[in-house]
C-alpha cells in the first residue's frame, strides 16, 4: 500500500514540476517578447535620415542665446533686419507684431505692423527691394481660402500690399486625411518670386514646391513645380546670399539643396545636416553663404556653422 502511495505521490510531484517548468518557460518567453518589443520601440528613430540625401557631418551646432519669454513670447520665423540684426514673429492667435532682436537674444524693438492681421504668420523673408514679406499661409487644417503673403515697409512699419494665392491642386477644403499637404511653414524669396515648401500632414512624406509671383492685387492660382520625399515636416526655408544653396528646416535635420535656381531645387545635390535636439525649431536664416541662424519656438537661438 505504501509503495502505491509513494508511486502516486512521485507521479504527482513529477507532473507539478513539469507544469511549473512549462509555466516558467511561458513566462520567460513572454518576458523576452515584451523586452524585445520595448527595445524595438526604443531603437525606432523618431527622425530618420531621408533616402537620397547624403549625410553632411561638416557642420557644428552651437546654442548662442535665448530670447526673453516675457519680451519675445514666441519665434515662428527668422529674417535679417536692415541694420544687421534679426526680425522674428509669433504665429496664429497672436498680435500682428515683429520683434527685432540681436544675436544675444536681446529685444531691440517691437514693431506693431499697421494694417496687419496675424491669421497664421509662419515665416518671413526679405526681398531685394528692401521690403519684408510675411507668409500668412499657416494652414494646419488645410481648410483656408485666404492664403496670402503680406508686404511690409520696414521703415514705415505698415502693410503696403498683399499677394493672395491658392493651390491649383486643392479642390476640397479640407481634403481627405491622407491628402493634407496644403500647409506651408517655410518659404523664401529669390528674384521677384516666392518659393513655398509644404509641411505634409498627410501620407507619403512628399514636400511640394510652389512658386508665387511677387504681384500684389488679384489672387494667383499656383501649380506645384516639383516634389521630394523628406521624412520630417518642414518648418522654415531660406536661400543663401549667393543664391546657390537652399536650406529647409525639419525636426532634427537641415536639408541642403544646391541648385542654380529654386525652380530646380530638388534636382541638384541633396544633403542632410544632423542637428540633434533643438526643440521645436521654426526659424532659419542664412547669415552668409554657408552658415545659418536657427530659432526654436521658445526663443533659443542656435548657430549652424560649417567646420573650418
Amino acid at each position: 500500500m505504501k509503495s502505491k502511495l509513494l508511486e502516486v505521490t512521485a507521479g504527482l510531484s513529477l507532473l507539478i514540476a513539469v507544469a511549473c517548468d512549462s509555466g516558467s518557460a511561458k513566462t520567460e518567453d513572454a518576458t523576452a517578447e515584451n523586452t524585445e518589443k520595448k527595445e524595438g520601440k526604443k531603437k525606432k528613430d523618431k527622425n530618420p535620415a531621408t533616402q537620397g540625401f547624403a549625410v553632411n557631418n561638416n557642420y557644428d551646432l552651437q546654442e548662442v542665446s535665448k530670447m526673453g519669454k516675457k519680451t519675445v513670447p514666441e519665434s515662428s520665423g527668422l529674417e535679417a533686419s536692415a541694420d544687421g540684426n534679426f526680425w522674428t514673429h509669433p504665429d496664429a492667435g497672436n498680435d500682428a507684431v515683429l520683434y527685432k532682436i540681436n544675436q544675444s537674444g536681446e529685444l531691440l524693438e517691437t514693431m506693431n505692423v499697421q494694417g496687419g492681421k496675424n491669421n497664421d504668420w509662419e515665416d518671413i523673408a526679405r526681398g531685394e527691394d528692401g521690403f519684408l514679406y510675411l507668409g500668412d499661409m499657416g494652414n494646419n487644417e488645410n481648410a483656408r481660402k485666404d492664403l496670402q503673403i503680406v508686404k511690409v515697409d520696414e521703415k514705415a512699419k505698415k502693410v503696403v500690399g498683399t499677394i493672395p494665392f491658392k493651390y491649383a491642386d486643392q479642390t476640397e477644403f479640407p481634403p481627405s486625411k491622407q491628402n493634407l499637404n496644403f500647409d506651408v511653414e517655410g518659404f523664401l524669396m529669390h528674384g521677384n518670386n516666392f518659393y513655398l515648401f509644404t509641411k505634409n500632414r498627410g501620407k507619403g512624406d512628399w514636400v511640394k514646391l510652389y512658386k508665387v509671383a511677387n504681384q500684389t492685387g488679384a489672387s494667383q492660382t499656383v501649380q506645384p513645380l516639383d516634389s521630394v520625399q523628406i521624412t520630417t515636416k518642414i518648418t522654415a526655408a531660406d536661400i543663401s546670399p549667393n543664391g546657390k544653396n537652399i536650406a529647409l528646416l525639419g525636426e532634427g535635420w537641415v536639408y541642403l539643396f544646391e541648385a542654380d535656381s529654386p525652380d530646380s531645387a530638388f534636382k541638384g545635390k541633396k544633403e542632410q545636416i544632423p542637428l540633434g535636439k533643438t526643440g521645436q525649431a521654426e526659424g532659419l536664416v542664412f547669415v552668409n553663404d554657408t552658415d545659418m541662424m536657427i530659432s526654436n519656438e521658445k526663443g533659443t537661438l542656435y548657430m549652424l556653422s560649417l567646420k573650418k
